[in-house]
């Protein structure tokens, strides 16, 4: 014990550490400390969400929908296979390639103003890929999480603040949300600045630090607002608040929450909802598939999703609080804010409580690519949650 202790204050400890005991125990561990409830969860929403991508799809199957929804299927089944081979992993070893796939990420990212770029919905921050498109920003969020987070566990080690983590925190945060900006992707940009904020306050840090940039962001807001955005991004964000005065950027949401309140209690059956086969719903596989799922299955339909996200967000958080190190419990929850903040944005601006950001619903809406990024950070927190506060530290 006395070596682990003088190992961490030397800085040694990540150089020298042993695998876990997990990692030495073999397969049986393996099989007994795995989060099936938390894969389960996932697997059930996720199955759901073909579901209803099939019902929505179904009317389109002339138009290439097959195709779109094999996509979603191997998207599927790739992301499990990622996420259980990342569960097996030592979670300390992301920590190590933390800069490298960060590296990598922002590479991704500057790729969308090349060629290979392409624009959709007004941003351009897609990459075609033939038979699908990879949105480079999505996986970005968690390689910031990785390099905040190693950063976060030297400062906890080092005692203080210094002006080089501080300057590496900011940095490793402001390339990404600016090369979003200038995607012209609004809705990223909101989720990267949350995600920030939540790893830095579950990671403890320097109060006035966090309410300094906080103050910054603030004060950035009006500048953001007149030079950032067009009129018509403006109007989409206000929208919201009063449709009818937006009449010109509140269709989308006038048609989903038109077709969230006709389906009622119980809705009007799987495949019968008569907005959506009338293709009366704005991309109704993506941005609106809540407005497809509240049209065919109701109010109980909706509460019985926004439950199920819950109780993964409710996980996420166990895990979170249950992690040994820093390091783990700040990357938990910056998976954490990853998809509450998608979630709860998709379902508030289809029933009208959010702006039109286009943000999708994780494991649900349309898109094999996201769906692989989305279980590889269920992979991660797969491979914390194994190596949670139950002895598994100890030599």
């Amino acid at each position: 014990m006395m070596k682990n202790h003088e190992a961490q204050r030397d800085g040694s400890l990540y150089l020298r550490r042993p695998y876990m005991q997990i990692e030495q125990n073999g397969k049986l561990d393996y099989i007994a400390k795995f989060d099936y409830f938390l894969l389960g969860t996932v697997l059930l929403i996720s199955l759901i969400g073909l579901i209803f991508l099939e019902s929505a799809m179904s009317n389109l199957y002339r138009d290439g929908g097959k195709s779109a929804m094999m996509v979603q299927i191997i998207g599927l089944v790739g992301g499990v296979v990622i996420a259980t081979a990342l569960s097996f992993t030592d979670y300390y070893l992301f920590r190590l390639f933390s800069w490298p796939f960060y590296a990598v990420n922002v590479l991704l990212m500057l790729s969308v103003f090349t060629p290979l770029g392409i624009d959709q919905y007004g941003s351009r921050a897609w990459i075609d890929l033939s038979v699908t498109t990879y949105q480079p920003s999505e996986l970005m969020k968690l390689a910031m999480v990785l390099v905040i987070a190693q950063q976060i566990e030297y400062i906890e080690r080092e005692g203080a603040l210094t002006f080089k983590r501080a300057a590496i925190i900011l940095g490793s945060f402001l390339l990404p949300l600016g090369l979003v900006f200038l995607q012209k992707d609004i809705g990223q940009a909101m989720v990267f600045i949350f995600v920030f904020l939540v790893t830095l306050f579950i990671g403890g840090m320097n109060k006035w630090f966090l309410l300094s940039i906080i103050g910054v962001g603030t004060l950035a807001l009006p500048f953001m607002w007149k030079f950032g955005m067009n009129d018509a991004r403006r109007g989409r964000l206000l929208s919201f608040i009063d449709p009818e005065k937006y009449l010109d950027y509140s269709y989308q949401l006038r048609r989903t929450m038109m077709a969230i309140g006709s389906g009622q209690l119980t809705g009007e059956g799987l495949g019968e909802g008569t907005m959506n086969n009338s293709k009366m719903i704005p991309v109704k596989m993506s941005d609106s598939i809540f407005a497809v799922i509240g049209e065919e299955a109701g109010f109980i339909g909706c509460v019985a999703v926004i439950l199920l996200m819950t109780i993964l967000l409710a996980r996420m958080v166990y895990i979170s609080s249950k992690a040994r190190e820093t390091f783990g419990k700040c990357v938990a929850a910056g998976i954490f804010a990853m998809f509450a903040f998608n979630i709860f944005e998709n379902i508030g601006m289809n029933i009208g409580i959010m702006p039109i950001t286009g943000l999708p619903l994780p494991f649900i809406s349309k898109g094999g690519s996201s769906m692989v990024t989305n279980y590889m950070a269920i992979g991660v927190l797969l491979s914390i949650s194994m190596r949670k506060q139950n002895g598994f530290f100890s030599n």
